[in-house]
């Protein structure tokens, strides 16, 4: 398996932030052209918004939370170690929850079914980490 092949789930991640980059900024454009949003928000990001553009807005931001972990592994997977076929699974399935989990929350929001995506995706990296640690440690 080659060593790089473990930035394509990373790759995925990156475009996928880009997306939310790209739809917080029309949203805000949109409900700025509307009136629904003043530019004196992006100030202190106080104030009254439109539920769509502090959805997409929490989105965007969550991309810098969880996330961090898992690109903070890849590097270190990419130093320490050949990357494994495990590796690259759980690599995968946490991206793929982070897809989804973006998903639910920008169309129906459901809060029960996004819990248990981001859960999902929360123990995948939990068990990744896990297993990296006890290969190099």
């Amino acid at each position: 398996m080659q060593e790089t092949i473990i930035l394509y789930p990373a790759i995925m991640m990156m475009i996928l932030t880009i997306f939310l980059y790209v739809k917080n900024y029309l949203d805000n454009f949109k409900a700025m052209k509307n009136k629904e949003l003043s530019s004196a928000f992006f100030k202190a990001y106080q104030g009254e918004v439109p539920e769509n553009v502090e959805v997409s807005r929490q989105t965007l931001k969550n991309q810098f939370e969880l996330p961090v972990f898992f690109y903070f592994l890849i590097t270190l997977i990419l130093i320490f170690k050949i990357p494994t076929l495990l590796d690259l699974t759980f690599a995968w399935l946490f991206v793929i929850s982070r897809y989804m989990h973006c998903y639910v929350r920008l169309t129906s929001n459901h809060i029960p079914f996004r819990a248990k995506i981001f859960t999902f995706g929360f123990f995948t990296l939990i068990i990744w980490w896990i297993v990296f640690l006890s290969t190099i440690l």
